[in-house]
């Protein structure tokens, strides 16, 4: 790719800072732009293809496999831990 010096230089800084190298820095930045891309418009030709596979929701992100899913507002997690806590100390007076 013809970068101009300035941007190689920006790119080059930023990756320094995340601890990547350069290429890993514009890799993880073009995946970040092409799944924000396809969640802005999707086409339902590919977005059915998409679906099915088991990679379609996984990416990498400084260095974390992250799982993309819907909002997770509506789950009450202090409800989720209170209830493993009770199943834990259940199976713990068997």
């Amino acid at each position: 790719m013809n970068l101009s010096p300035a941007l190689k230089q920006e790119i080059e800084q930023i990756a320094a800072l995340q601890g990547i190298s350069p290429e890993q820095f514009i890799l993880q930045t073009l995946m970040e732009k092409i799944n924000a891309f396809k969640q802005q418009t999707p086409n339902p030709s590919s977005t059915e293809s998409l679906s099915n596979s088991p990679e379609s929701h996984l990416r990498e992100q400084k260095g974390i496999l992250v799982f993309d899913t819907q909002s997770l507002d509506h789950i009450d997690f202090n409800q989720l831990i209170e209830q493993s806590r009770e199943r834990d100390w259940e199976q713990l007076s068997l």
